[in-house]
């Protein structure tokens, strides 16, 4: 792959040889920022308990790869090449995670390597590299946005039927603000059940609006000041921090208001016209995450405790995995049960409309029923046993390198998913012996849940 990225260069150097490159200011931030980003995140991930390692080499290599890409900007293909390679650690044996939080950043800097190659064969190509990633993050809220309408028969009953409090109360089961009252949490409940419909149709309009985001420099602005402030509602509602996006964004506003050379692309007609056709034909080019779904009041997750060589029984927190926590978080593990289960994330949500109306009206008795008859059992004996194998060296190693922590913990980079659990919390206080999986569903009616059951599904030893 990395000698693909590069053949351009060695094949044809003499035509980028004979044209003047200029590494302008804007396109060294938005490929250090985006590398930096990627970079502050991997290299400050947990010691790897599994493949029991700690990756020093590889950690230092990024580091330094993401300094010289301020000078260097044709190590990029090298740096997203190692970046991979480093992050191949987490595809085995999870056979990997999506990269909804992190892929905007990876699709800048390959997005940065095909303008650079645009530049070298066509002299006269005039469109700047930050125009590009304008382009680029426009189609990813856009077509977020047409998800949402996609999944609705009409067109409409996301925005009118879907309810953000269900959204909230399942976080909120799942640890987010954990340590609030009751009066409090009813309060946040009773404003979004009341304020939905607004609300829904803000984060609709903002997404849909992406489609003239290149239409002036000051609407841009306004849009992604409307899109940061978008994720801050998204991180207090559902727990997700977009904080790479928030990043992005800001530092294109910064791009807009100080770099003055952009200004004649918004004066430009014929630019927002191709713009336009950018965007709309990212499905093809960019084949972006299209998010969309409805909120139920159903909610099937997993949660954790260990039991240490003591006998004392804690609560596990998911990013305690680190660096396997966005796997556990994700919640993708109905292998594990033999039983019929609805196709219902671990957030509580579906994209299936008729489904999300079923569960919408339902009594605890009637979800139960509504399990047998429209659920699938998904249990997979072999995915079970590499679900036990994993469980046993991940937690054998650190029983050995307990509270041997890696000094680059010390600057974590913030989660992208976040909850917490009260009582006693498992903190490397001791060794632990047993590891245990339990299967949680929950109905929430007005601001009120019930647990239709809570069992432990599994209960694996861990050897000494």
């Amino acid at each position: 792959g990395l000698l693909v990225l590069y053949f351009p260069i060695v094949f044809f150097r003499k035509v980028f040889l004979s044209n003047k490159f200029v590494y302008s200011r804007s396109e060294k931030l938005l490929v250090f920022s985006a590398a930096f980003l990627l970079t502050w995140e991997l290299v400050t991930y947990n010691y790897n308990y599994y493949l029991d390692s700690a990756f020093y080499f590889d950690r230092f290599l990024l580091i330094i790869l993401t300094v010289l890409l301020l000078r260097f900007p044709l190590l990029t293909p090298l740096y997203i090449a190692f970046a991979f390679v480093y992050r191949s650690q987490f595809n085995y044996p999870v056979a990997g995670f999506e990269l909804y939080d992190k892929r905007l950043l990876f699709d800048i800097l390959i997005l940065f390597i095909s303008y650079r190659y645009l530049k070298g064969f066509l002299s006269d190509f005039k469109i700047s590299f930050p125009w590009l990633v304008l382009c680029m993050v426009a189609a990813n809220y856009f077509y977020t946005g047409i998800a949402k309408i996609i999944i609705s028969p009409h067109g409409y009953e996301w925005l009118t039927q879907n309810n953000l409090a269900n959204l909230f109360l399942n976080v909120h089961l799942r640890g987010w603000m954990a340590n609030v009252d009751e009066i409090g949490i009813t309060s946040i409940w009773n404003f979004l059940n009341k304020w939905h419909v607004p609300l829904q149709l803000l984060v609709l309009s903002t997404e849909l609006s992406a489609l003239f985001l290149l239409k002036s420099k000051r609407l841009s602005i306004i849009i992604l000041i409307a899109s940061f402030f978008m994720h801050l509602c998204i991180f207090y509602c559902g727990s997700m921090l977009f904080w790479k996006w928030m990043a992005i964004d800001a530092l294109l506003i910064y791009i807009l208001v100080k770099d003055k050379s952009i200004a004649e692309e918004f004066e430009q007609k014929k630019a927002f016209i191709l713009s336009i056709i950018i965007i709309f034909s990212a499905f093809i080019w960019l084949r972006p995450f299209m998010i969309g779904w409805y909120d139920t009041p159903a909610n099937q997750y997993f949660t954790y405790e260990v039991e240490d060589v003591k006998g004392v029984t804690y609560q596990f927190e998911k990013n305690e995995m680190n660096p396997y926590h966005q796997w556990f978080q994700y919640d993708h593990f109905l292998f594990l049960i033999d039983k019929p289960c609805l196709p219902v994330t671990g957030f509580g949500y579906t994209n299936k409309y008729k489904l999300f109306s079923e569960i919408k009206n339902s009594s605890p008795g009637e979800l139960l029923e509504l399990e047998q008859k429209k659920g699938t059992n998904y249990f997979d004996s072999l995915k079970t046993s590499a679900y036990y194998d994993f469980i046993k060296t991940y937690f054998s190693n650190r029983n050995k390198l307990l509270n041997n922590g890696l000094i680059f913990t010390a600057f974590r980079a913030p989660h992208h998913l976040h909850n917490s659990s009260q009582g006693l919390v498992y903190k490397n206080q001791s060794p632990v012996a047993k590891f245990k999986v339990i299967y949680n569903l929950s109905l929430s009616s007005t601001a009120k849940t019930a647990h239709v059951y809570k069992t432990t599904i599994h209960e694996i030893s861990i050897p000494e």
